[in-house]
């Protein structure tokens, strides 16, 4: 797993000559470097562990729930926001949707991001590579303008 992180450091330059400033710098290379390593660790689930795990019966094996879990959406009751957590609701939102015999699909708050993190993360760090990118573009042509009009 180590030799997938060894590859990062490729990205951090060393330059003796420095148009930005120190927190550009960090900014520009140390975010794209965590946001690479972080979409990695999210991607390499059994590396690092289940990024979800579903409360299951043993009915149904436990792989398969996560499975489920990951692919599909998960939810939260609006209705459960407002009650005493510990007493009434073991976390604010979480209870039983069935209560009562009826089943409200209004009174639910779906959440669809699992399995979206890793790309995320990814297309972060790539729009943060192209800034920087065009950002010293922009410089060096200021630069090259500058020495035209000195050169005259």
């Amino acid at each position: 797993m180590l030799d997938v992180f060894r590859g990062l450091k490729n990205l951090i330059k060393v330059n003796y000559v420095h148009i930005d400033s120190p927190v550009f710098r960090l900014h520009y290379s140390i975010t794209v470097i965590l946001l690479i390593s972080f979409s990695l660790i999210v991607t390499t689930r059994q590396y690092v562990g289940n990024p979800i795990d579903c409360i299951h019966t043993k009915d149904i094996p436990e792989d398969v729930l996560n499975t489920y879990c990951w692919i599909h959406s998960t939810y939260t009751l609006k209705s459960f926001f407002n009650k005493k957590v510990g007493v009434e609701v073991p976390y604010p939102g979480i209870g039983n949707s069935r209560e009562k015999g009826k089943e409200d699909m209004s009174d639910r708050k779906i959440y669809k991001y699992y399995q979206w993190v890793c790309f995320c993360l990814f297309f972060q760090a790539q729009n943060m590579t192209i800034k920087a990118s065009q950002y010293f573009d922009y410089k060096f042509l200021m630069i090259a303008r500058l020495a035209r009009l000195t050169a005259r």
